[in-house]
């Protein structure tokens, strides 16, 4: 009778399941990014929700890497450029970036080139509000400058285009 006997070329099983793992775990990560572009820490903490080890989610994410699919530089430009269209300002695309994991460096580098259009987003963003109704009441010019800040403008900033805009609507 033959006893059974375990090869020494057989590949160790948890290397054969690591590398199962890091496959599923590439081809998922290739699906999200082919519907939009993600941060290396949201494709982490996607990758760990669904159970994938550390190890596995740092190699997927130096495989996308390598090969140029995934650039926090890139997500950061796409997203500052896609919050612009959308008419938010530099204070809340900054602290969106930031739960992003972007670093502060990159965030306050990519919203400079886009200082000397800041002020004229804001008044945009109150025109297409607001309309060019003129109200100079002190209620409304409240009301019109929270809205603002909330979409990420800095009270200085949101007081300029209310100070410039209001009188401008009066003449």
């Amino acid at each position: 009778m033959r006893r059974p006997s375990s090869r020494v070329s057989d590949p160790d099983p948890s290397e054969s399941e690591q590398a199962e793992q890091f496959k599923e775990a590439y081809n998922r990560t290739l699906g999200l990014i082919a519907r939009r572009d993600h941060s290396a820490a949201e494709l982490r903490r996607k990758l760990s929700s669904r159970g994938y080890p550390e190890e596995v989610c740092e190699r997927v994410l130096a495989q996308l890497q390598e090969r140029g699919l995934q650039n926090d530089h890139t997500f950061a430009e796409e997203y500052i450029e896609s919050k612009l269209r959308r008419g938010f300002g530099p204070v809340k695309i900054a602290a969106e970036l930031q739960q992003h994991a972007i670093e502060r460096e990159t965030v306050a580098e990519l919203l400079a080139e886009q200082d000397d259009q800041w002020l004229d987003r804001c008044r945009e963003v109150m025109v297409r509000k607001y309309g060019h109704s003129v109200s100079a009441d002190h209620r409304e010019r409240s009301r019109r400058s929270r809205f603002l800040q909330q979409r990420g403008f800095s009270s200085s900033m949101v007081a300029k285009v209310i100070r410039d805009v209001i009188p401008e609507e009066l003449e």
